[in-house]
Protein backbone atom coordinates (compact mmCIF):
# COMPACT_ATOMS: atom_id res chain seq x y z
CA UNK A 1 0.00 0.00 0.00
CA UNK A 2 1.53 3.30 -0.81
CA UNK A 3 1.18 7.24 0.89
CA UNK A 4 -1.63 7.48 1.76
CA UNK A 5 -3.32 10.32 -0.41
CA UNK A 6 -5.47 13.21 0.88
CA UNK A 7 -8.82 13.64 -1.16
CA UNK A 8 -8.88 16.89 -2.82
CA UNK A 9 -12.37 18.02 -4.50
CA UNK A 10 -10.90 18.64 -7.99
CA UNK A 11 -9.15 15.26 -8.04
CA UNK A 12 -11.67 13.61 -7.43
CA UNK A 13 -13.99 15.21 -10.15
CA UNK A 14 -11.27 14.05 -12.54
CA UNK A 15 -10.98 10.37 -11.82
CA UNK A 16 -14.87 9.93 -11.75
CA UNK A 17 -14.46 12.07 -15.28
CA UNK A 18 -11.95 8.86 -16.08
CA UNK A 19 -13.42 6.08 -14.89
CA UNK A 20 -16.82 7.26 -16.56
CA UNK A 21 -15.03 6.81 -20.03
CA UNK A 22 -14.09 3.23 -19.36
CA UNK A 23 -10.16 4.09 -17.76
CA UNK A 24 -9.46 2.61 -14.96
CA UNK A 25 -6.96 3.82 -12.49
CA UNK A 26 -4.25 1.12 -11.86
CA UNK A 27 -1.89 3.14 -9.39
CA UNK A 28 -1.97 6.68 -7.36
CA UNK A 29 1.76 7.70 -6.29
CA UNK A 30 2.24 10.53 -4.45
CA UNK A 31 2.48 12.73 -7.25
CA UNK A 32 1.03 10.85 -10.27
CA UNK A 33 -1.77 9.04 -11.39
CA UNK A 34 -2.34 6.30 -13.86
CA UNK A 35 -5.16 5.36 -16.02
CA UNK A 36 -5.03 1.62 -18.56
CA UNK A 37 -6.10 3.21 -21.81
CA UNK A 38 -5.51 0.00 -24.23
CA UNK A 39 -3.56 -3.61 -23.71
CA UNK A 40 -0.37 -1.46 -24.79
CA UNK A 41 -0.80 2.50 -23.52
CA UNK A 42 -1.28 3.83 -19.84
CA UNK A 43 -2.27 7.44 -19.27
CA UNK A 44 0.27 9.35 -16.68
CA UNK A 45 -1.46 12.77 -14.91
CA UNK A 46 0.91 14.61 -12.76
CA UNK A 47 -1.17 15.98 -10.35
CA UNK A 48 -0.39 19.72 -8.34
CA UNK A 49 0.25 17.26 -5.56
CA UNK A 50 2.94 17.97 -3.26
CA UNK A 51 4.92 15.32 -1.47
CA UNK A 52 7.57 16.21 1.53
CA UNK A 53 9.41 13.67 4.14
CA UNK A 54 6.72 10.73 2.26
CA UNK A 55 3.09 12.85 3.23
CA UNK A 56 2.09 13.90 0.67
CA UNK A 57 0.29 17.53 2.17
CA UNK A 58 -3.35 18.51 1.72
CA UNK A 59 -2.78 21.37 -1.23
CA UNK A 60 -2.12 22.17 -4.75
CA UNK A 61 0.53 23.91 -6.17
CA UNK A 62 -1.05 25.58 -9.28
CA UNK A 63 0.95 24.10 -12.93
CA UNK A 64 3.12 21.82 -11.11
CA UNK A 65 1.74 18.80 -12.99
CA UNK A 66 1.93 20.50 -15.88
CA UNK A 67 5.92 21.73 -15.38
CA UNK A 68 6.83 18.51 -14.48
CA UNK A 69 4.96 17.00 -17.11
CA UNK A 70 6.80 19.73 -19.92
CA UNK A 71 10.40 19.00 -19.06
CA UNK A 72 10.15 15.80 -18.83
CA UNK A 73 8.80 15.98 -22.59
CA UNK A 74 11.48 18.43 -23.12
CA UNK A 75 14.21 16.22 -22.22
CA UNK A 76 13.23 13.24 -23.83
CA UNK A 77 11.74 14.83 -26.99
CA UNK A 78 14.26 17.79 -27.92
CA UNK A 79 17.26 16.34 -26.30
CA UNK A 80 17.48 12.58 -25.25
CA UNK A 81 14.92 11.75 -28.28
CA UNK A 82 17.37 9.02 -29.55
CA UNK A 83 17.53 7.13 -25.90
CA UNK A 84 15.24 4.32 -25.39
CA UNK A 85 12.27 5.70 -23.70
CA UNK A 86 8.19 4.98 -22.12
CA UNK A 87 6.90 7.94 -24.02
CA UNK A 88 4.27 7.48 -27.51
CA UNK A 89 3.11 11.31 -27.67
CA UNK A 90 6.05 11.90 -29.49
CA UNK A 91 6.20 9.67 -32.31
CA UNK A 92 4.68 5.92 -33.71
CA UNK A 93 1.24 6.04 -35.19
CA UNK A 94 -0.07 3.88 -32.52
CA UNK A 95 0.75 6.34 -29.50
CA UNK A 96 -0.10 9.25 -32.00
CA UNK A 97 -3.94 7.78 -32.38
CA UNK A 98 -4.44 7.13 -28.66
CA UNK A 99 -3.65 10.93 -27.89
CA UNK A 100 -5.74 11.74 -30.51
CA UNK A 101 -8.39 9.03 -29.12
CA UNK A 102 -8.08 10.34 -25.81
CA UNK A 103 -8.33 14.32 -26.73
CA UNK A 104 -11.66 13.43 -28.63
CA UNK A 105 -13.24 11.67 -25.57
CA UNK A 106 -12.04 13.76 -23.19
CA UNK A 107 -11.71 17.50 -24.50
CA UNK A 108 -11.98 18.56 -20.57
CA UNK A 109 -8.89 17.26 -19.73
CA UNK A 110 -5.88 19.48 -19.28
CA UNK A 111 -3.40 17.55 -21.21
CA UNK A 112 -0.50 19.56 -19.68
CA UNK A 113 -0.30 17.69 -17.24
CA UNK A 114 -0.87 13.88 -19.31
CA UNK A 115 1.51 11.78 -20.85
CA UNK A 116 0.60 8.55 -22.97
CA UNK A 117 3.37 6.06 -22.52
CA UNK A 118 3.80 2.37 -23.49
CA UNK A 119 3.02 -0.17 -20.75
CA UNK A 120 6.14 -1.27 -18.97
CA UNK A 121 4.34 -2.21 -15.40
CA UNK A 122 5.31 -5.98 -15.13
CA UNK A 123 9.30 -4.83 -16.59
CA UNK A 124 9.83 -1.94 -14.18
CA UNK A 125 12.93 -2.17 -11.68
CA UNK A 126 12.78 -2.29 -8.27
CA UNK A 127 15.27 0.29 -7.79
CA UNK A 128 15.69 4.07 -7.97
CA UNK A 129 18.93 4.94 -10.24
CA UNK A 130 20.19 7.71 -8.75
CA UNK A 131 23.58 9.53 -10.10
CA UNK A 132 25.60 12.03 -8.12
CA UNK A 133 27.81 14.99 -9.51
CA UNK A 134 27.96 16.20 -6.13
CA UNK A 135 28.71 14.52 -2.94
CA UNK A 136 25.58 14.89 -0.23
CA UNK A 137 22.08 13.84 0.53
CA UNK A 138 21.05 10.91 2.26
CA UNK A 139 24.33 8.97 1.11
CA UNK A 140 26.48 12.12 3.11
CA UNK A 141 26.42 10.69 6.49
CA UNK A 142 27.61 6.79 5.63
CA UNK A 143 30.11 9.22 3.37
CA UNK A 144 31.34 10.78 6.52
CA UNK A 145 31.74 6.99 9.09
CA UNK A 146 33.60 5.44 5.82
CA UNK A 147 34.73 7.19 3.13
CA UNK A 148 32.34 5.57 0.62
CA UNK A 149 28.75 6.36 -1.15
CA UNK A 150 26.71 4.04 -3.21
CA UNK A 151 30.21 1.45 -2.18
CA UNK A 152 32.08 3.67 -4.45
CA UNK A 153 35.53 4.66 -2.45
CA UNK A 154 36.02 8.42 -2.37
CA UNK A 155 38.38 11.07 -1.24
CA UNK A 156 38.65 11.56 2.77
CA UNK A 157 37.31 15.04 3.96
CA UNK A 158 34.80 16.15 0.87
CA UNK A 159 32.99 19.36 2.16
CA UNK A 160 29.10 18.45 1.59
CA UNK A 161 28.08 18.91 -1.62
CA UNK A 162 31.32 19.16 -3.01
CA UNK A 163 31.55 18.19 -6.83
CA UNK A 164 32.72 14.69 -8.01
CA UNK A 165 35.46 14.17 -10.81
CA UNK A 166 32.89 11.66 -12.20
CA UNK A 167 28.96 11.37 -11.72
CA UNK A 168 28.81 7.98 -8.76
CA UNK A 169 25.68 5.74 -8.80
CA UNK A 170 24.28 5.15 -5.84
CA UNK A 171 21.07 3.30 -5.93
CA UNK A 172 18.24 2.31 -3.54
CA UNK A 173 15.37 0.42 -3.24
CA UNK A 174 11.80 1.64 -4.15
CA UNK A 175 9.10 1.24 -1.22
CA UNK A 176 5.67 1.81 -1.12
CA UNK A 177 5.72 2.91 2.54
CA UNK A 178 8.19 4.63 4.15
CA UNK A 179 11.74 5.89 3.01
CA UNK A 180 13.82 4.23 0.37
CA UNK A 181 16.80 2.07 1.24
CA UNK A 182 20.11 3.42 -0.12
CA UNK A 183 22.36 -0.22 -1.36
CA UNK A 184 25.79 -0.39 -3.33
CA UNK A 185 25.82 -0.41 -6.69
CA UNK A 186 27.18 -3.87 -7.01
CA UNK A 187 24.06 -4.86 -4.94
CA UNK A 188 22.57 -3.69 -7.54
CA UNK A 189 24.49 -4.79 -10.51
CA UNK A 190 24.07 -8.61 -8.75
CA UNK A 191 20.22 -8.82 -9.00
CA UNK A 192 20.16 -7.12 -12.81
CA UNK A 193 23.49 -8.61 -14.49
CA UNK A 194 25.01 -7.06 -17.34
CA UNK A 195 22.06 -5.52 -18.87
CA UNK A 196 22.02 -3.62 -15.49
CA UNK A 197 25.35 -2.78 -16.42
CA UNK A 198 24.86 -1.27 -19.98
CA UNK A 199 21.35 0.68 -18.17
CA UNK A 200 23.85 2.64 -15.19
CA UNK A 201 26.08 3.37 -18.40
CA UNK A 202 23.26 5.13 -20.36
CA UNK A 203 21.95 6.96 -17.48
CA UNK A 204 25.38 7.88 -16.41
CA UNK A 205 25.77 9.51 -19.97
CA UNK A 206 22.37 11.30 -19.49
CA UNK A 207 22.92 12.92 -16.93
CA UNK A 208 26.46 13.89 -18.24
CA UNK A 209 25.15 15.46 -20.82
CA UNK A 210 22.31 17.14 -18.59
CA UNK A 211 24.40 18.19 -16.20
CA UNK A 212 26.40 20.14 -19.45
CA UNK A 213 23.39 21.22 -20.51
CA UNK A 214 22.01 22.99 -17.47
CA UNK A 215 25.27 24.62 -16.33
CA UNK A 216 25.47 26.86 -19.72
CA UNK A 217 22.18 28.19 -17.83
CA UNK A 218 24.12 28.89 -14.66
CA UNK A 219 22.45 25.66 -12.90
CA UNK A 220 23.95 22.99 -11.44
CA UNK A 221 22.00 19.34 -11.35
CA UNK A 222 23.16 18.03 -7.56
CA UNK A 223 21.92 14.62 -8.39
CA UNK A 224 19.13 13.06 -10.03
CA UNK A 225 17.16 10.01 -9.89
CA UNK A 226 15.47 7.52 -12.72
CA UNK A 227 13.27 4.93 -12.94
CA UNK A 228 12.28 2.31 -15.91
CA UNK A 229 13.37 -0.85 -17.10
CA UNK A 230 16.33 -2.72 -18.05
CA UNK A 231 16.51 -1.41 -21.63
CA UNK A 232 14.01 1.89 -21.17
CA UNK A 233 13.64 5.35 -19.67
CA UNK A 234 10.36 5.59 -17.64
CA UNK A 235 8.67 7.69 -14.75
CA UNK A 236 9.93 11.66 -15.01
CA UNK A 237 13.47 12.68 -16.16
CA UNK A 238 15.40 15.70 -14.45
CA UNK A 239 12.83 17.72 -12.71
CA UNK A 240 12.82 19.64 -10.07
CA UNK A 241 10.87 16.40 -8.12
CA UNK A 242 13.65 13.86 -9.29
CA UNK A 243 16.85 16.48 -9.21
CA UNK A 244 18.07 19.01 -7.23
CA UNK A 245 19.27 22.44 -9.21
CA UNK A 246 21.09 24.89 -7.93
CA UNK A 247 22.46 28.01 -9.19
CA UNK A 248 25.55 28.10 -10.05
CA UNK A 249 26.65 31.07 -8.16
CA UNK A 250 24.82 30.01 -4.77
CA UNK A 251 26.26 26.60 -5.05
CA UNK A 252 29.92 28.41 -5.37
CA UNK A 253 28.92 30.87 -2.31
CA UNK A 254 27.15 27.92 0.31
CA UNK A 255 30.72 25.87 -0.26
CA UNK A 256 32.56 29.07 0.62
CA UNK A 257 30.43 29.26 3.80
CA UNK A 258 29.86 26.16 4.10
CA UNK A 259 26.41 25.58 4.20
CA UNK A 260 23.38 23.71 2.00
CA UNK A 261 22.68 25.75 -1.33
CA UNK A 262 19.20 26.71 -1.88
CA UNK A 263 18.01 24.04 -3.60
CA UNK A 264 15.64 25.11 -6.29
CA UNK A 265 12.11 22.87 -6.12
CA UNK A 266 9.92 22.66 -2.98
CA UNK A 267 12.41 23.84 -0.51
CA UNK A 268 10.62 26.36 1.37
CA UNK A 269 7.33 24.06 2.05
CA UNK A 270 10.54 21.47 3.52
CA UNK A 271 11.79 24.34 5.61
CA UNK A 272 7.93 25.07 6.73
CA UNK A 273 7.60 21.97 7.35
CA UNK A 274 10.28 21.54 9.49
CA UNK A 275 9.54 24.23 11.77
CA UNK A 276 5.50 22.72 12.15
CA UNK A 277 4.42 22.23 16.06
CA UNK A 278 3.06 18.51 16.15
CA UNK A 279 0.70 17.29 18.75
CA UNK A 280 3.28 14.74 19.29
CA UNK A 281 5.73 16.54 20.87
CA UNK A 282 7.74 16.88 18.49
CA UNK A 283 9.02 19.85 16.07
CA UNK A 284 8.57 19.38 12.30
CA UNK A 285 7.08 16.78 10.11
CA UNK A 286 10.14 15.54 9.69
CA UNK A 287 9.97 13.60 12.68
CA UNK A 288 6.67 11.93 12.23
CA UNK A 289 6.29 8.29 10.11
CA UNK A 290 4.09 8.31 7.31
CA UNK A 291 3.00 4.62 8.30
CA UNK A 292 1.41 6.04 11.77
CA UNK A 293 -2.14 6.99 10.78
CA UNK A 294 -2.36 9.16 13.21
CA UNK A 295 0.74 11.60 12.44
CA UNK A 296 -0.74 11.40 8.52
CA UNK A 297 -4.02 12.45 9.77
CA UNK A 298 -2.35 14.94 11.97
CA UNK A 299 -0.39 16.61 8.67
CA UNK A 300 -3.56 16.14 6.50
CA UNK A 301 -5.10 18.60 8.53
CA UNK A 302 -2.77 21.23 8.40
CA UNK A 303 -3.02 24.26 6.32
CA UNK A 304 0.05 25.44 4.25
CA UNK A 305 0.47 29.49 4.00
CA UNK A 306 -0.60 31.08 1.21
CA UNK A 307 3.29 32.83 0.76
CA UNK A 308 4.68 28.73 0.69
CA UNK A 309 2.55 28.15 -2.09
CA UNK A 310 3.15 30.98 -4.72
CA UNK A 311 7.13 30.77 -3.65
CA UNK A 312 7.15 27.23 -4.56
CA UNK A 313 4.93 27.87 -7.67
CA UNK A 314 7.03 30.20 -8.61
CA UNK A 315 10.07 28.10 -8.42
CA UNK A 316 8.69 25.06 -10.19
CA UNK A 317 7.76 27.92 -13.38
CA UNK A 318 10.90 29.78 -13.14
CA UNK A 319 13.33 26.12 -13.29
CA UNK A 320 11.12 25.29 -16.70
CA UNK A 321 12.25 28.78 -17.89
CA UNK A 322 15.51 28.33 -17.13
CA UNK A 323 16.08 24.92 -18.83
CA UNK A 324 14.07 25.35 -21.77
CA UNK A 325 14.12 28.84 -22.66
CA UNK A 326 10.54 28.12 -23.22
CA UNK A 327 6.77 27.97 -21.46
CA UNK A 328 5.10 25.16 -20.26
CA UNK A 329 2.00 26.14 -23.11
CA UNK A 330 5.24 26.88 -25.96
CA UNK A 331 6.37 23.21 -25.60
CA UNK A 332 2.94 21.26 -25.76
CA UNK A 333 1.55 23.08 -28.55
CA UNK A 334 4.75 22.91 -30.31
CA UNK A 335 4.96 18.98 -29.99
CA UNK A 336 0.89 18.63 -30.60
CA UNK A 337 0.20 17.43 -27.07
Amino acid sequence: MGAKIPELAVEKSMNQMLEATGYTRIHQGKVRDTYRISDKFLLVIATDRLSIFDFVLPVLIPGKGAVLTALTHYWLTQVFADYPHHLVNAGGDLGLNAVHELKHELPELDFRRCLVVKDLSNEMLDFEMIFRHHIGGSVYKKYLETGTAGGHKLPLDLPKWSKLDTPIFTPSTKENVGHDINVDAQYFFEKTGPKGKATVAMLQEIYKLAYAIAALKGIRILDTKFEGTLTTIADEILTPDSSRFVDNSDWETAMLEKRDPDFLDKEPVRIWGKSVETDFDVTGINKLDPVNQEHTAFVHSLGIPQDIITTTTNRYNNIFKRITQGTVIDLMVKNGC
